[in-house]
């Protein structure tokens, strides 16, 4: 299984018979992945709180001739997800790969922001990937094999302009994988933290939107356009993803703009925290 440190093989079949459990699936880069991983011949369990958006991804899944077990699950919810987990092993017997991919954004200075706001991305973004890879990776652990994606952004890796809850949870979430990474490593356990640059996805239409900005409204419309416009497709990425997880790549950039500000970053933080600080005074000045 994991000759020449591979875990999946273009040669063999890639995920065929495999269980992928991927959270945030009804849409952007959770269906891309499922749509991805069911051509590779995996089984799908699609996991998210939006019933209309979760059924067209099970339909996506189940034309390209694979099955889908659909999980209307908050992934925010200890309890909820617990349940799911249960059902899951119950009705598909194991779970061979995990994908932490459910997110939310919240935009804005720190002062201005509600506090639910941050209890909630905090809920989502980072607690939502704690649990399940709470609840799944055990079994993996068990049986010395499976892979555990977590998907934070480039904001795991660099700072951006109004930013700061959103940053806090991709933050931590680079953390928390880093050290799942070295805990999973004796036990044949694969895990990759995905940080992609702008992706068309529909993550625009729930931020909550703190930034009291004049015309704020209309720069984030802007903002989804410029999305739309230059942002990886989210089946493309999903590619790339399965490619890192082939060679157990632990960390998997996207676009040519998160190469760009990673290494920037990594080069010189303090210029980049300076840049950051100047581009927020200019957006945030009364």
């Amino acid at each position: 299984m994991y000759r020449k440190n591979r875990w999946i093989s273009h040669e063999h079949g890639d995920l065929k018979g495999k269980v992928a459990v991927i959270t945030g699936a009804a849409s952007g880069l959770g269906r891309g992945l499922a749509l991805e991983m069911a051509r590779r011949g995996a089984h799908i369990v699609a996991v998210d709180i939006n019933p209309e958006r979760l059924a067209e991804t099970a339909s996506l899944v189940e034309a390209e001739g694979s099955s889908c077990l659909v999980k209307i699950t908050d992934v925010s919810n200890w309890e909820e997800m617990s349940a799911m987990a249960d059902e899951v092993f119950g009705e598909m017997g194991q779970v061979d790969i995990l994908v932490n991919n459910a997110g939310v954004a919240v935009g804005g200075e720190l002062k201005d922001i509600a506090i639910d706001a941050i209890e909630w991305i905090v809920g989502i973004n980072l607690m939502g990937e704690i649990y399940g890879t709470k609840l799944f990776l055990p079994p993996m652990i068990q049986r010395r094999q499976g892979y555990i994606v977590n998907v934070a952004s480039l904001s795991a890796l660099v700072l951006l302009p109004g930013h700061i809850a959103y940053t806090t949870t991709k933050h931590a979430l680079h953390g928390f994988t880093q050290a799942l990474w070295a805990e999973c490593k004796r036990y044949g356990v694969g895990v990759s933290l995905v940080c992609p640059g702008a992706m068309k996805t529909n993550i625009i239409e729930g931020t909550r939107d703190f930034s009291r900005l004049k015309g704020s409204r209309r720069g984030s419309d802007k903002w989804g356009n410029l999305l739309d416009r230059v942002g990886k497709e989210p089946e493309e990425a999903a590619r790339t993803i399965i490619r890192a997880m082939e060679k157990k790549r632990f960390l998997v950039l996207i676009g040519a703009e998160a190469y760009l500000l990673y290494w920037l970053t990594r080069l010189s933080p303090g210029m980049m925290r300076h840049l950051v600080a100047m581009a927020t005074e200019r957006m945030f000045q009364k």
